[in-house]
């Protein structure tokens, strides 16, 4: 009976741990939230053709498209606005990946992202050729991409595949057309 008393005891202090920990989660995440005056903030329609309801604008977020809002970079060294790896599809069209907001910027060499740039026609990074000790989030930085690590799968790398020296990334995901889906086994 002793036993009985002590999983009872137990359990109902877990479950009351659980809410707290619930409560406070939900506290934290709320107030976290950007908040928006609803009628200050000017309302912004998708592109044509896009099945998603409009959206009211941040302050200071860069609003991409297919639901996509980020942070406007506000400090100093920070890209002012960002480019954006979406990979998704919408309605019945195929999963493949679009570059949204911001043209690509190299903001130069920097540890973790030493590698060398391949230009497009109209000279923008187009390509980036890995060196030792690269790494995927550092080299977004270097381009002002916002999730710098969606290059991987940009590229076809899954489950943490590791980069390495010598490869070559695409940066621009406009310039993917033979996107394969890293994930399309599972």
């Amino acid at each position: 009976m002793k036993t009985a008393a002590k999983i009872a005891t137990g359990l109902s202090a877990l479950v009351a741990a659980g809410l707290v920990a619930f409560a406070v989660a939900l506290a934290f995440a709320s107030s976290e939230q950007p908040v928006a005056d609803p009628a200050a903030a000017p309302m912004h329609t998708p592109t044509p053709g896009a099945t998603a309801k409009p959206v009211r604008e941040l302050t200071g977020y860069q609003y991409l498209g297919h639901g996509t809002a980020i942070p406007k970079g506000t400090e100093p060294g920070q890209c002012e606005t960002s480019a954006y790896i979406w990979i998704g599809s919408e309605g019945d069209e195929p999963i493949h990946p679009e570059q949204l907001g911001a043209d690509l910027v190299d903001r130069g060499p920097r540890e973790f992202a030493l590698g060398t740039v391949g230009l497009d026609e109209q000279g923008r990074p187009a390509t980036y050729t890995v060196t030792p000790g690269d790494v995927l989030g550092v080299i977004g930085e270097r381009f002002c991409i916002y999730n710098g690590m969606m290059l991987g799968d940009l590229n076809g790398y899954s489950h943490g595949a590791v980069i390495q020296s010598g490869d070559v990334l695409t940066l621009n995901a406009a310039l993917v057309t033979d996107w394969v889906d890293p994930y399309a086994d599972e």
